[in-house]
């Protein structure tokens, strides 16, 4: 069933290019490959035409790639909001955790693409090449990264913390965190211990946290 909408008024295409990304956003919720996902399917969401994204996004590459920034400010501000109310550093790093998992596990499909979205890309551009290298202050989600850097930092400053790298530390704790949500998804009938205790077990032991 196609949407319609209310054009915007003069001036506001601002408007339009948020409701093109929330339409996206949406149908990358809904749909179980990403792949599948067009430029007119994106359209036929919001209830514009095809031809109206093209003064907002040069393609669906442009769409997907606003799509996973969205997804990276909702990750940041989830883990934000969790490190609140605890003035234990390494309680805040173990909450933390706690939250990035929790986030991966309600949004399977938004995580997805989150961390595959180059495939997604170069499936649509075969002839864009090989990918540039990048740098962590340019990766998309680097924010949502130092966040944890910084939290891994606070525990060191605070003397709860063995680390004498955080960003190398941050890394390793990420990388397991994003084994352990990915995983269940191909192995759900190995017997998983308590997603919390797993957690905290990360954090303690890869920032090298002290009691």
């Amino acid at each position: 069933m196609e949407r319609t909408r209310k054009p915007n008024p003069r001036g506001a295409g601002g408007g339009l290019r948020e409701e093109v990304v929330d339409a996206a956003l949406r149908l990358v919720e809904a749909t179980p490959d990403p792949s599948g996902i067009t430029l007119r399917g994106v359209a036929r969401e919001a209830g514009i035409t095809a031809p109206s994204i093209y003064p907002h996004f040069a393609n669906l590459g442009a769409v997907l790639t606003a799509v996973v920034d969205r997804a990276f400010e909702r990750l940041h501000s989830t883990l934000d909001e969790a490190r609140t109310g605890n003035d234990d550093p390494a309680a805040r790093l173990r909450a933390l955790c706690r939250a990035y998992a929790a986030f991966a596990v309600a949004n399977p499909r938004l995580y997805g693409l989150m961390f595959t979205q180059d495939k997604v890309f170069l499936l649509r551009q075969p002839e864009a090449g090989p990918l540039p290298p990048k740098s962590v202050a340019t990766m998309p989600g680097a924010h949502a990264f130092d966040l944890l850097v910084r939290t891994v930092a606070a525990c060191v400053e605070a003397d709860r913390s063995t680390s004498t790298d955080p960003t190398r530390d941050a890394t390793l704790l990420w990388t397991a965190l994003h084994g352990y949500v990915t995983l269940p998804h191909s192995t759900a009938d190995f017997p998983w211990p308590s997603r919390d205790s797993v957690l905290d077990q990360y954090a303690d032991r890869l920032a090298l946290l002290t009691p």
